[in-house]
Order: structure tokens, then C-alpha cells, then sequence
């Protein structure tokens, strides 16, 4: 049976991006789209993993903490949980907060009823800096007993945790989902296409055009080549791919004025006219890329890690991932990537105690506790790539790795604006559907996602 949750490990374009600032989806929040889920926070069941997180001797004290879970991930953090305590003699007390997230971890906040620990999705980051509820992880994080460093984490996702983009660091990413390209092996092969993407890959000539040629050949087919949506994730992360700009270092979007970007969108916009890419806001209502994907109804997919638990299910299925296409066909190119994090409640009756579980919750050791076997996310430290390539699942899996440590993940101006960012994708469907030529949409679409639409 395939897993339809929404968990934090897929979105919901299909249940996962919660991270996508989508619509208070944050990361877990219910949401429109494929985004709804955020990175992942955790695993999404599987075998549990022989070591564990765990703490440096005894600490003692209590711990609460919440996030969103699909029932597997839940389950891990149980897991991890009792593991913690056990180690460090500390009490944890664990709370799956179901949807909508964002509102009811705020109520609890405002009430001084708050967990110790909680997860933090893109659409709540700037609340709770601006508003004090969540403590500066600086002073830890270069204190010698952390579990784990700043630098350990991966650079393009650490901007959105500090505030205005700059200062502080006031989450700890838990891991991520990079945009990686799935693809049906059997369907590419019926196409006509002789060589995947992954085998493209490795051999630096996975480009434009050679999209361009798988798409038309699946088209001639009879079925659907690729799905496109209206998120950050998707709009970014195909103009960033091939060398444009989507937004500036204030994380203003700027692909409106960006000449490659403007480049790659006109690509799109012909590739939607030649219904060689499918509008995913034109899809038949109840339809959505995962299950098409899983009916074999079309060929390829841009997600996360987050559908794995999934596919594996299905039988007679041939999958694979590459990254993203490059300018270059051999590049691994800065591309968009979903996160949460896990942040500490400035009111906490023992913020030290709650700093060290969170800590040690997104080291290299409480990661690798969380993903293995069969986990529904990406490490988003170095050193854990078993992780990703455990069982061969997907071949290339190690591409998830490599694409996550040059990404990036949500648009400062997003995360500074969560009602822009709940409404913008909506907005900008029914753009689209009004069917635009690509400079109309990149000027629309720009001023709504910096807050002047």
C-alpha cells in the first residue's frame, strides 16, 4: 500500500513540502502543492538504526519536544528518543503536533505552555526570531562540548535560521530533500531515449538539450515527460540549474531582471506551450505528480528524497535519480532544497538541557539514528553518505548527497513574509492558467514573492 501521510518527509503537491512555505504548511503544515511537508525531519520508518544519539555521559534534567510526523516518523523519534534518554539520563518527553502546525505551535508558544524543543518550517522562523521565542544557538554552537558546528552544516541551508538572513543562528537544520530527478527507467526506455539521465550524468552530457530530447520523445510516447508547478522549488530550482540568478544575497527575487534566468523561463514557457512539460495547476482534480508518477503515467519527477518509502513499494518499478540537468551536462548545479529545523523555546525551565538534545538531535550521529534505513530525508552534514546509498535504493543514490551540499533552500524574502509566502503559488497558478508569455510571468510572478503583488 502506498503511504499517502503527510509527513514531514513528502510534501503535499504531494503531502510533503511542508517546508515550502506554501501555505502554512511550513515545514508539516498541511499544503497545496508538492511541497507540504518540509525537509523531513526524520525518517520515515524502516529498521531501526543500531547507534543512536546520545549525549556526552549523564546530563539528567526534562525535555519536551515537538514536530510534525508522518506515523513512521513519529516512530523514529520515539525511538530516538527513548535512545537519547537512556544515554544521558535525561527524561524526553516527545509530541507529534498534527496540522496546522505553525498555529498550534504558536498558540502553545503565546500561552508559556511550549515545548522545550520544536521544529521550525520556513513559514514560522522569522515569528518566532522577531518575536523572542526561540533562543541565539551561537554561544553553543561554538562552545567545545557541541555536538555539532555551524560549519558542519551545509552552507545554503543555514541563512533562513538567522536573522534577517544575517545574525544569530536560531534553528539547527535537522537534515533536508534536495530537487533531484527521478525518473521511470521502463518508460524513458519505451520512449526511445537510449541513455538515462544518471548515465548521462556520468558521462557530461546531461544538458538542456538533452532534456529537451528525453521530453520530446516521451511526449511522441503517448505519455506525460515532466510536471511544473508554481513553488519556489520548482521555479528557482530549474532557473538556478541552468546558471541564472533567482534572487539576490538579501534573498530578493530578481529573476525578472536576470538575463539568464529570463532565458530559462522562456525554455519553460515553450515547453509548456508544446505540452512537452505538464502545469501541474492543469492536472484533472484529485491528480498530483506522485501518484502519476507511481501509476507510470509520467516519466519523470523533481522531488525530494521524500517519495523513496514509496517506490520501494512498487513492484515491477525501475527507478533511478540524477541532479537536475546543467549547463554543462556534468555539473552539479546549485539547486533548491527543502529544510526545517529544530529551534530551542526561549522560555524554557532548562534551555542548557534543551540546547544539548537539539544539538545532538542534528549531529552527524542523531541524523544518521533518524534516516537510516529507509528514512524519507537527506543528511545535511557531510560523512553519512551510507545514509542515502544504504541497499542500493535508489542506484545513484549519493546523488541526493552531492546535490544537497550545493544547494539552497527558501528565498529570504519568503521567509520574512509568511502571508506572501502561504498565498503566492496560488496566485501565480492562476497566472499561468491565464497562459502568459514567460516576461509577463517573471514580472507578476517577481512582485508577488517580494511582496508587491
Amino acid at each position: 500500500m502506498i503511504d499517502m501521510s503527510s509527513g514531514a518527509s513528502k510534501p503535499n503537491i504531494s503531502r510533503r513540502r511542508f517546508l515550502s512555505t506554501t501555505a502554512l504548511t511550513g515545514v508539516g503544515l498541511a499544503g497545496s502543492g508538492s511541497v507540504l511537508a518540509a525537509c523531513g525531519g526524520g525518517s520515515s520508518g524502516g529498521p531501526q538504526s543500531s547507534g543512536g544519539g546520545g549525549g556526552a555521559g549523564k546530563t539528567g534534567g526534562a525535555v519536551t519536544w515537538a514536530s510534525w510526523a508522518n506515523p513512521g516518523e513519529a516512530e523514529r523519534f520515539k525511538k530516538y528518543s527513548t535512545d537519547y534518554a537512556s544515554k544521558s539520563g535525561t527524561k524526553i518527553t516527545y509530541q507529534t503536533v498534527v496540522e496546522p502546525y505553525a498555529q498550534k505551535i504558536v498558540t502553545q508558544l503565546a500561552g508559556a505552555a511550549g515545548p522545550d524543543a520544536f521544529y521550525v518550517g520556513d513559514n514560522l522562523m522569522a515569528k518566532v526570531i522577531e518575536s523572542g521565542q526561540v533562543i541565539d544557538l551561537s554561544e553553543y554552537l561554538n562552545s567545545p562540548d557541541a555536538a555539532i558546528k555551524e560549519a558542519d552544516i551545509y552552507p545554503g541551508l543555514m541563512k533562513w535560521v538567522k536573522k534577517d538572513g544575517t545574525t544569530g543562528v536560531y534553528g539547527l537544520p535537522v537534515d533536508c530533500n534536495p530537487k533531484v530527478f527521478w525518473f521511470n527507467k521502463k518508460l524513458l526506455t519505451e520512449a526511445g531515449v537510449t541513455q538515462d539521465p544518471a548515465a548521462m550524468q556520468d558521462a557530461g552530457t546531461w544538458n538542456q538539450a538533452a532534456l529537451d530530447d528525453l521530453l520530446t520523445k516521451v511526449k511522441a510516447s503517448g505519455k506525460r515527460g515532466m510536471l511544473w508547478e508554481t513553488s519556489w522549488f520548482d521555479i528557482c530550482g530549474w532557473i538556478t540549474t541552468f546558471g541564472g540568478k533567482a534572487f539576490d544575497d538579501t534573498g530578493k527575487v530578481i529573476f525578472d531582471t536576470d538575463p539568464k534566468a529570463l532565458e530559462v523561463l522562456d525554455w519553460l514557457f515553450q515547453h509548456l506551450g508544446d505540452e512537452t512539460i505538464t502545469f501541474t495547476g492543469a492536472l484533472p482534480k484529485g491528480q498530483n505528480g506522485d501518484a502519476l508518477f507511481y501509476a507510470s503515467q509520467v516519466a519523470t519527477v523533481q522531488f525530494g528524497r521524500w517519495i523513496l518509502p514509496n517506490v520501494k513499494k512498487l513492484k515491477n518499478f525501475e527507478y533511478d535519480i540524477a541532479p537536475l540537468p546543467s549547463e554543462s551536462g556534468k555539473d552539479i548545479s546549485e539547486t533548491a532544497v527543502y529544510c526545517a529545523a529544530m529551534s530551542v523555546n526561549s522560555k524554557s525551565k532548562d534551555v542548557a538541557t534543551a540546547t544539548r538534545f537539539a544539538g545532538d538531535f542534528v549531529s552527524k550521529e542523531g541524523q544518521k539514528f533518524r534516516l537510516s534505513g529507509g528514512g524519507n530525508a537527506v543528511p545535511c552534514v557531510d560523512g553519512i553518505d551510507e545514509v542515502v546509498t544504504e541497499g542500493n535504493l535508489p542506484a545513484h543514490g549519493a546523488f541526493f548527497s552531492q546535490v544537497a551540499k550545493k544547494g539552497y533552500t527558501t528565498p529570504q524574502v519568503l521567509v520574512e513574509n509568511p502571508e506572501v509566502a502561504s498565498s503566492y503559488q496560488a496566485k501565480l497558478q492562476a497566472l499561468v492558467l491565464e497562459k502568459p508569455d514567460y516576461k509577463t510571468f517573471a514580472t507578476k510572478a517577481a512582485n508577488l514573492m517580494n511582496g508587491k503583488g
